[in-house]
């Protein structure tokens, strides 16, 4: 069925005559009378009863016009839909975010677009720099946020925030009890590490091995969460983001070794696609993020 002719079977429906449905449409007048008839040869019904004035649906035209008047209402509310997703107010804002950015950086942020902007519905996978870096690659991601490395092709990154991570322990180390520590003080220790994968280990081994620091043995935490609480019990070193752990150095649960060439300063990279148009929803949610980090 054409949907030209159905928009002008719909016109004369609802004006009730040839000259009007012909000033709704921009149409002449003969020409949208060989419409109709097209139309209704190409049906095989007649449409409309002709009269000395105006037109009157035939049965056959009743039945159309109760589907295409639901038709033209399905057009025009798709057509709200797509004004509201231009304007952000609707659509579908998919993120990836590694642990840091997942848990002490974004959620604030989106509770604030998302008061903005209700219609907008929101997903966030939190998972390590690898995996955040492939699934933006992947596209099962329209942004992603990390906090080691890219390493993935195809992706450009844009640091948006530093971040600091240090190196921790409990309360009672040992190491503590030293007036003076190097770097070397940690030779053997136990120490707590993200997973492989993780863009957080990567830079504290490449930060170990730039200082000589010969590992110990390493247990794995799949989050920071749960490489804190091992710190706190006494498991060995950790590696934290001072994001992450304010509460707990202000408590006295956790403490920082003073060990200047172990603390790490990293960037906070928003990534993306190379050469990808970004949608209006998640433009919308990169200016709320940027204006929270200028306030």
């Amino acid at each position: 069925m054409n949907l030209h002719h159905l928009a002008v079977f719909n016109a004369i429906a609802e004006t009730g005559s040839i000259s009007a449905a012909a000033q709704r449409l921009y149409i002449s007048q003969p020409a949208l009378s060989r419409e109709i008839k097209d139309f209704e040869a190409r049906l095989g019904v007649t449409l409309f009863e002709r009269l000395p004035r105006g037109m009157r649906m035939t049965h056959a035209g009743e039945v159309l016009h109760e589907y295409a008047a639901r038709l033209f209402d399905i057009s025009r509310t798709a057509e709200a839909a797509m004004r509201e997703i231009a304007d952000a107010r609707m659509g579908h804002l998919s993120i990836g975010a590694s642990n840091t950015n997942g848990t002490y950086v974004l959620p604030q942020r989106l509770a604030v677009f998302r008061r903005a902007n209700p219609g907008v519905r929101i997903t966030m996978f939190v998972g390590n720099t690898e995996q955040i870096s492939q699934g933006v690659a992947d596209m099962r991601f329209t942004l992603g946020f990390i906090e080691g490395p890219l390493h993935v092709s195809g992706l450009v990154a844009e640091q948006f925030q530093k971040d600091e991570l240090v190196p921790v322990v409990a309360a009672h180390h040992e190491l503590l009890n030293k007036k003076r520590l190097l770097a070397t003080d940690i030779n053997g220790q136990p120490l707590l590490m993200r997973e492989k994968g993780s863009g957080t280990r990567e830079l504290i081994t490449e930060t170990l091995d730039a200082n000589d620091v010969q590992q110990g043995s390493v247990m794995e935490f799949g989050n920071t969460e749960a490489l804190k609480q091992a710190a706190m019990h006494g498991g060995g070193i950790a590696w934290l983001p001072r994001i992450s752990i304010s509460k707990e150095l202000d408590e006295g649960s956790l403490e920082v070794l003073p060990i200047k060439r172990l603390m790490i300063q990293r960037p906070l990279s928003i990534i993306r696609r190379a050469n990808a148009h970004l949608g209006p929803t998640s433009e919308a949610f990169l200016k709320t993020l940027r204006a929270s980090l200028d306030t």
